[in-house]
């Protein structure tokens, strides 16, 4: 198997990769504080390991997220709590 190190992603293998269109892929690559910045410029060329890193970064922190929203000391939640709520409720017939 290739070392991850040595891929290199443009910017359209990188919108591929995580099913973004060319509007929202452009605009999340050029934030920094979302996408890790390219390792090379002119063109823009990302490594597959720090893409990698940057994954399991974000997967630790929606797990951690979700967790402390379900948290097994909250009294008999269920999912239906955590749905949002509707604007009206019905009137009973």
């Amino acid at each position: 198997m290739d070392d991850p190190r040595n891929i290199f992603l443009d910017a359209r293998e990188v919108m591929r990769r995580y099913g973004w269109g060319k509007t929202k892929g452009y605009r999340n690559l050029k934030d920094r504080e979302l996408v890790p910045p390219p390792v090379m410029t002119h063109p823009d060329r990302w490594r597959l390991d720090q893409l990698l890193a940057w994954e399991e970064k974000r997967m630790a922190l929606a797990q951690a997220a979700l967790e402390a929203l379900v948290a097994p000391d909250r009294d008999e939640m269920t999912v239906i709590d955590l749905l949002p709520q509707p604007k009206r409720r019905r009137r009973s017939a």
